[in-house]
């Protein structure tokens, strides 16, 4: 007997075996028990995500002769006819290949036939968004007025290509991409009754790969299943022509580090292994997509698990500024690489210009230098702490507006605000704000991951101010929205026993008086520049206002 691939061995027979479209398979089950079947459907989503076997089971369901309740027996001579694909009541169309006029002319002289053997006249056409205008203007007619015990059932994975005459006369049903646990859940299923040793996290990698279908999913393992046990991630890896998440977390290290030739090296490695570098971008991209997710979310990744903790750190250690400027250079990048001639090298070179773009100078790449840097700039954030009531600030040369100052109010305690001043300062917010932080992610965590790249900066009255560096005017419009806001003003009062109203500034917005701390703050910056330039030469140092 010639061999059967996974896919079709695999294909569900009844509706209690479609993997991940509960919400179709119940309402078409429904249907059914309430005698209810609709004149025309259809079905669109992905590929491989159950829509033409769905609609063989509705016909199977339709002329059943031994029905068990709304499930077809499987065991009738209807049935498998349908199954081997020689009924005489059930058309499968292919409109890629039969997309003209005249194909859906023969279609409408077919269809005024009756029944000859089954309850009804099932037409199957699939990838329908195929059929040229004309042709669609010709089913129209059929579709509004069908003949008796007839059904049309329409497949598609781009639905927006139907025309909406067409959409109004059918009942929509959209099937969803099948989530990674219930494709590995089916896997094992396969790999236990063939007696079969596969790792489970090479099944989550199928699993992953196949994005949302099953179909592809079993065509991987089909392939997968022709090397010898036990199959691990590796082999799996050789059969996607992927280098793996492995080798795309030691990249990311390299990009972490700005060390040009150790993410060539790596580059080059993935090659002489036989990858395409298209791939090992793409790989990439989806890598630095976990991070993204991890960092805004909080939530653990959906990588290998010996692979989880150390993206953890990564995504921490990056910050999500800097990862979007990255996903943003490769994204675009990525979109030119397929039209490159010189794919290895078009490769090369953006992963040169991710490195070069995320520099903060382009002049200075040498980590003793950065490190100099670092240090003198923990200095010049030192000296701008002004005693009292005055407050941590960004310094600007030519001060462009003042921050009012609010009359003293009462709080619910019988104390006035001013009275509130003294006792809370921004030094005590700013020691506690890591206390903050894990309070509001407690409560929610996009809130702690939007909150983390602004600082407190101003304690006035009982307005506490929050700065935004350039680059993260989305964090600030989400930290202001109500929501977010009053999560955070609830745990400030929560940590302080005070309420305190939040007010949001990008650096570049936010400006102070010109007094005369001020002025002496200014000498102080000023002089730790001209420190700055003798020690790594004028034309390295570059001073910038905010």
């Amino acid at each position: 007997m010639a061999y059967l691939a996974l896919y079709r061995e695999w294909r569900p027979k009844t509706f209690k075996d479609i993997v991940g479209q509960e919400h179709i398979t119940k309402t078409l089950v429904n249907a059914l028990k309430q005698d209810k079947i609709a004149h025309a459907y259809l079905f669109s989503g992905p590929r491989g995500t159950g829509k033409t076997t769905a609609a063989k089971i509705l016909a199977k369901a339709l002329n059943c002769e031994q029905r068990d309740g709304e499930e077809p027996c499987n065991q009738c001579a209807s049935c498998l006819s349908i199954d081997h694909g020689s009924a005489m009541e059930v058309f499968e169309i292919d409109a890629a290949s039969n997309r003209g006029i005249d194909e859906i002319r023969d279609l409408r002289e077919n269809v005024k036939l009756s029944a000859i053997q089954g309850k009804h006249k099932v037409y199957i056409i699939d990838e329908v968004h195929m059929l040229t205008t004309e042709a669609f203007n010709a089913l129209l007619k059929t579709l509004e007025e069908p003949p008796a015990k007839v059904v049309f059932i329409l497949a598609t994975t781009e639905v927006q290509k139907i025309p909406l005459t067409i959409l109004s006369r059918v009942q929509r049903f959209e099937f969803h991409r099948i989530s990674v646990e219930n494709i590995q859940k089916r896997l094992v299923e396969v790999c236990t009754s063939l007696s079969r040793q596969v790792s489970p996290s090479a099944l989550v990698v199928i699993a992953q790969k196949s994005e949302g279908g099953l179909r592809d999913a079993l065509s991987i393992m089909d392939q997968c299943l022709l090397q010898d046990d036990p199959i691990g991630v590796e082999e799996v890896y050789q059969v996607l022509g992927m280098v793996g998440e492995t080798f795309s977390a030691q990249l990311v290290e390299a990009l972490i580090s700005s060390d040009y030739g150790k993410s060539l090296t790596f580059l080059s490695e993935g090659i002489q292994q036989g990858r395409d570098p298209r791939q090992i971008i793409r790989e990439l991209l989806d890598y630095l997509r976990q991070m993204l997710l991890t960092a805004a979310t909080g939530e653990a990744p959906i990588v290998l698990e010996h692979i989880q903790d150390q993206l953890v750190k990564q995504s921490e250690q990056i910050g999500i500024s800097r990862m979007l400027r990255w996903i943003s250079i490769l994204l675009q990048g990525e979109g030119q690489l397929k039209y490159a001639s010189n794919a290895r090298l078009a490769a090369e070179l953006l992963l040169v210009q991710t490195i070069h773009e995320s520099q903060p100078t382009s002049s200075s790449g040498q980590e003793a230098i950065l490190k100099r840097l670092a240090v003198m700039e923990q200095q010049i954030q030192g000296s701008r702490i002004v005693q009292g009531d005055k407050t941590e600030v960004k310094s600007s040369l030519k001060p462009k507006m003042t921050q009012p100052k609010a009359e003293a109010k009462t709080v619910a305690s019988g104390t006035t605000v001013e009275e509130t001043k003294h006792s809370l300062s921004i030094e005590g917010i700013q020691e506690r704000w890591s206390d903050v932080l894990d309070q509001v992610k407690k409560r929610k965590k996009s809130t702690q991951a939007f909150l983390m790249e602004g600082k407190p900066v101003q304690l006035e009255e009982n307005t506490l101010t929050i700065l935004f560096r350039e680059g993260c005017s989305f964090h600030k419009d989400k930290v202001s929205q109500t929501e977010n806001r009053q999560t955070i003003e609830e745990v400030l009062k929560q940590l302080f026993g005070t309420s305190l109203s939040l007010q949001n500034f990008m650096e570049n917005e936010f400006q102070t008086k010109e007094t005369p701390e001020s002025q002496d703050l200014k000498t102080q910056e000023q002089a730790l520049i001209d420190k700055a330039k003798d020690m790594f030469g004028a034309d390295r140092v570059v001073v910038k206002e905010g």
